[in-house]
């Protein structure tokens, strides 16, 4: 009788582990899709959308421009999509896609009340940073769901 690895993949890896990675590839790829909206935002309105200068702001080290950036791709990566694997089944929407970008409208919201009031934003430039980091997140939401399903299953 062959041997059965209880718990692992064919990886040889455990589940949880096997789960982990799957949710941190969703977490890089959702992050990208984001990176690639601000970039596509910049480029079109030559309008810095500031960020990093929003979550440096934040984590009260204004001016740190390179800790904002590292703050957000961590999150991105690791912090946000390990947090929709914890909730995303009580997310009372069928499709995972759906519930990512519900997802991803609570983090806008908070990023909003939180992260960019330090930055003094004025006429144009409010409506601007509203309606593009609104776009990148839900790009952000919705990519998360479907490469998490991808990945996760």
């Amino acid at each position: 009788m062959a041997e059965q690895r209880v718990g692992t993949e064919e990886s040889g890896l455990p589940p949880e582990v096997v789960r982990a990675l799957g949710v941190l590839k969703a977490g890089i790829v959702s992050t990208v899709v984001m990176m690639v909206v601000f970039v596509i935002a910049s480029a079109q309105t030559r309008f810095n959308l500031g960020v990093p200068a929003a979550i440096a702001e934040f984590v009260g080290m204004p001016n740190q421009i390179t800790l904002g950036l590292v703050v957000f791709v961590a999150a991105g990566i690791v912090l946000w999509p390990l947090l929709f694997a914890a909730v995303q089944s009580s997310i009372p929407v069928e499709d995972v896609a759906v519930r990512g970008v519900l997802f991803a409208l609570v983090l806008w919201v908070s990023f909003l009340l939180l992260g960019a009031s330090g930055l003094h934003l004025s006429g144009a430039f409010v409506v601007l940073y509203i309606v593009f980091t609104l776009i990148a997140h839900i790009a952000y939401g919705y990519s998360l769901g479907v490469f998490y399903e991808r990945f996760v299953g």
